[in-house]
């Protein structure tokens, strides 16, 4: 038994023989010296009395226990220290939770708030892993690689090589792959059965398949010998189109069907699930003929390798590295200075702009739970502050400090742990409404994106942080709690109940730390509230409302002729601007908000390039002559398009105001002449206003415009501007279209602000995230200066009696608190200030390089400094609510 200074050292020492030494022993004795200390509060002699009578009254229980039952002595046989320490760290866990549920409303209010932090952490983890780490489903797709030949300023472009260089690869003796193979991006029309229908697809290579590990489902995959142009009509389709279109027909494999106007065969359908790349439904051979086979300058084809038994991924960047250097010096004019680059295929197929919204995400979790940690550290604290009288005492009769540190953070993590189910269900919640509510149609094309939800890594992932933030808000309170003053706690334990001063001043600083965290959180999550409503409501350049658009792709046999082409766009659009309630209607080959774009290398009259190797280029647009009209952009110089710029006139074109100022800065651009691609000489008629094609990365890029009927393009956009609701053209539309060809399939049928909308879901998903994170951070900011602020009204009580009794007003001690509590804020606001001018350029990359806004980061630092005065101001009220007499009396 500990030495300790006892009240009645002759009874307890009598009870010791009676029940035997022992913890159990140590126990009872120990709950009484605590209840004796608490009654010598009020009276000592009492508490004497009323401890000796304990001791009595147990010692006589005991002998009548031994009397009743007599024991026989059994010998103990000795216990390895293991066993030994397991019963403690038992006992020690029951005591925990004996602490935690004497306290039913404060771990209530720390699980839910940890609860709210694990989760924003676990449902961020889930979507990292589904998106970033596993976004394919591929077997073995660690051995897949992705290549890429490019030059130093494409690296962006890992899905970039020409079809030249792939032939040329596939000549290679390249030992480190198993299986290679190429793709390209296949816009396909299924005619039969149903209606017309417009499909994703895929041009590959023979090895496709087999470089992927699928194995069909049923028939074949593709033979070298189909990868000959002319011999390449086979198609393997998904399982999904399989299933919908073709009612899941077993005989289907064998049959022909019609697809861009020819006959193709289905060899195969794909397994149940397989849509690689992403959203594809279809795939045939990729067959080049001999222009496509020879060029060295489109590098629209991605090409994969699966490595060999026993090569890494090293050996394959090696191998490359050699034969791309090689290819660069054989061709000179087309590959100098490009350099074969090798990645995973995870890595390689990722979107760039994905992994710094992710990261802002996760950085953004970071905080909440950090803040989290703060506030339940705060809680701790001033728990501490009510219990440091039992640790004082449990101190002085001669309780290690390792052991009460042990049982505190045994509590703090029993605490993480029963937060993670909570945990768990909030980012379970989460995640299927960021499902649910995702476009299916954008989805698909999202690798990994039905892969988010629950599972054993993101609940092992909330575990871990469960108790390394259990470590984090429980440490430095159990510290707290077990320094061995004895004096110095009694007396902080009496007269003041304040926890000591250093207790307090460490909760003040956790409270500036939150407002620290919370600010460029608010930040964040304002700018991109604005950042989303400037892209869908601001300037585009266009005008975005009561506009109906479209989509045709013109392929294969029914339109392999420019006229042909040419007629289905004139006709479309004579029949869309006859419909009624129609003021308008075009026609272009990529709309704005659409996705996709087309380029064009240009060859400028009297500016000489810098490099003939590499003409400088821009975004490439061919239009009817009422596009501009109809999408309101405006002609700033010059003319439009008329009808006289057809087939056989002079060749036209209309210039973007960005084009005409970096190829012609100081030089007016009309009458200029260019080239775009294999054109001939093109005069420049008009100078039009910059479009936002595309929010993520087409913004006011220089573009030039064609007549359509000089150069009618294989895929068009029909655009119809109306007075009222486009919804209500949708059926009239639809049968125009059909009348000038019953079999061409129409896709994207949607008002221009829906095609706005689905374009940025993406950022708008960014918004509506950032703007939980920052609520979360508010809230969660907020209780912690309230509950700091409620605590030193408490522990201030007597202080304030004697303020008021010796003439202190009302408004004098709402000053004092409020007074604190500001000081505070100020503190943590200054300090969120520079911590959000620190984190802008991460922002800046999250967000699209929206960068912050002074005024945004003001109003932001006085809308947090009021809310945290007014979480201040309910204790400070309270405050100077206490009557001075019940005051002084409770002291």
């Amino acid at each position: 038994m500990s030495d300790r200074r006892s009240p009645s050292p002759l009874a307890e020492r009598l009870l010791s023989i009676v029940l035997g030494d022992g913890e159990w022993t140590d126990s009872i004795l120990g709950d009484l010296q605590e209840e004796f200390e608490i009654r010598a509060d009020r009276s000592r002699h009492r508490a004497r009395l009323w401890h000796a009578a304990q001791i009595v009254r147990l010692t006589v229980r005991g002998l009548a226990a031994r009397v009743r039952r007599p024991r026989p002595v059994v010998p103990v046989p000795p216990q390895p220290p293991g066993d030994s320490l397991m019963r403690t760290l038992d006992v020690e866990f029951r005591y925990a939770v004996r602490s935690i549920l004497r306290r039913p409303a404060m771990s209530a209010i720390v699980i839910l708030t940890l609860g709210l932090g694990l989760g924003a952490n676990a449902a961020v983890f889930s979507i990292v892993d589904a998106l970033i780490l596993r976004p394919f489903t591929i077997h073995d797709v660690d051995r897949v690689t992705l290549l890429s030949y490019t030059k130093p300023d494409d690296l962006d472009k890992r899905d970039s090589v020409t079809a030249a260089d792939f032939l040329d690869w596939k000549k290679e003796k390249i030992d480190v792959f198993e299986r290679f193979a190429a793709f390209d991006w296949w816009e396909a029309n299924i005619v039969g059965r149903d209606e017309p229908e417009a499909v994703l697809g895929f041009r590959v290579s023979a090895d496709f398949f087999p470089a992927l590990g699928v194995q069909l489902t049923a028939g074949r995959s593709f033979r070298p010998e189909e990868e000959i142009f002319g011999q390449d009509r086979r198609v393997v389709i998904g399982h999904g189109l399989w299933q919908r279109r073709f009612a899941s027909d077993p005989e289907i494999v064998g049959r022909a069907i019609e697809i861009n106007g020819d006959k193709y065969e289905v060899i195969g359908i794909g397994p149940a699930g397989f849509d690689f790349p992403t959203g594809a439904q279809m795939w045939a051979p990729f067959a080049p003929d001999a222009t496509v086979a020879a060029n060295r300058r489109g590098d629209w084809l991605t090409a994969i390798g699966r490595l060999a038994p026993g090569r890494t991924l090293d050996d394959a960047k090696a191998q490359m590295a050699v034969i791309g250097e090689r290819m660069s010096r054989e061709h000179p004019d087309t590959n100098r200075d490009r350099k074969a680059r090798v990645y995973t295929l995870s890595e390689g197929m990722t979107d760039a702009g994905v992994g710094p919204v992710l990261a802002m995400w996760q950085a953004s979790a970071l905080f909440v739970l950090l803040i989290a940690c703060a506030n339940v550290a705060n809680l701790l604290l001033a728990r501490g502050a009510e219990r440091q009288r039992e640790m004082a005492v449990r101190l002085a009769i001669g309780a290690s400090r390792i052991r009460i540190v042990r049982e505190m953070l045994l509590e703090s993590i029993v605490l993480g742990l029963v937060a993670v189910p909570m945990a768990i269900f909030l980012a379970w919640g989460f995640l299927k409404l960021l499902v649910q509510f995702m476009p299916a149609k954008i989805a698909r094309f999202v690798a990994g994106w039905y892969e988010i939800d629950v599972d054993g890594r993101m609940i092992f992932f909330t575990i871990a942080i469960g108790l390394g933030a259990a470590v984090i808000f429980g440490l430095v309170p159990a510290l707290q709690g077990s320094r061995p003053r004895l004096a110095e706690s009694l007396k902080d334990g009496g007269r003041t109940a304040a926890g000591g001063v250093s207790r307090l001043r460490l909760r003040r600083s956790l409270v500036v730390g939150e407002m620290a965290l919370a600010l460029p959180l608010l930040v964040a999550s304002a700018l991109s509230v604005v950042t989303v409503h400037r892209f869908l409501n601001g300037p585009q350049g266009y005008d975005a409302d009561r506009l109906l658009t479209m989509r045709a792709i013109l392929s294969g046999g029914r339109y392999e002729t420019p006229e042909s082409r040419r007629r289905f766009a004139i006709d479309a659009i004579d029949k869309l601007a006859a419909l009624p309630g129609a003021q308008s209607a075009a026609a272009i080959n990529i709309i704005p908000a659409q996705g996709g774009n087309w380029g064009t290398s240009l060859e400028i009259e009297g500016v000489p390039s810098d490099d003939p190797n590499n003409p400088p280029s821009s975004d490439y647009r061919t239009a009817t002559e009422g596009i501009f009209a109809t999408l309101g952009v405006p002609i700033l110089k010059g003319r439009a398009f008329s009808d006289a710029d057809r087939e056989g006139s002079l060749p036209v074109a209309i210039v973007t105001e960005s084009f005409a100022r970096r190829f012609w800065p100081n030089a007016d651009p009309i009458g200029k002449r260019l080239k775009a691609g294999n054109s001939d000489w093109l005069t420049v008629v008009g100078v039009c206003g910059d479009v936002i094609h595309d929010w993520f990365g087409r913004r006011n890029y220089p573009t030039m415009y064609r007549a359509l009927r000089q150069a009618p393009p294989a895929s068009v956009a029909l655009v119809v501007r109306t007075p009222r609701d486009p919804k209500l053209l949708l059926g009239d539309a639809r049968a125009a279209l059909r009348a000038v060809d019953p079999a061409q399939p129409l896709f994207d049928l949607r008002t221009m602000r829906e095609g706005l909308g689905e374009r940025t879901i993406g950022l708008q998903y960014i918004g509506a995230i950032m703007l939980v994170f920052g609520g979360l951070a508010l809230v969660l900011a907020l209780i912690g200066v309230y509950g700091v602020m409620a605590h030193m009204v408490t522990q201030r009580t007597h202080e304030i009696g004697v303020r008021m009794a010796l003439g202190a007003t009302e408004r004098d001690v709402i000053r004092l608190t409020i007074g604190q509590t500001g000081l505070l804020t100020a503190i943590g606001v200054a300090l969120g200030v520079l911590l959000s001018i620190a984190l802008n350029g991460a922002m800046q990359a999250g967000l699209l390089a929206a960068s912050s806004d002074a005024r945004i980061v003001a109003g932001l630092a006085v809308l947090l400094s009021g809310a945290a005065l007014a979480a201040g101001y309910i204790p400070a009220r309270r405050a100077a609510a206490i009557e001075p007499t019940v005051a002084l009396r409770g002291e």
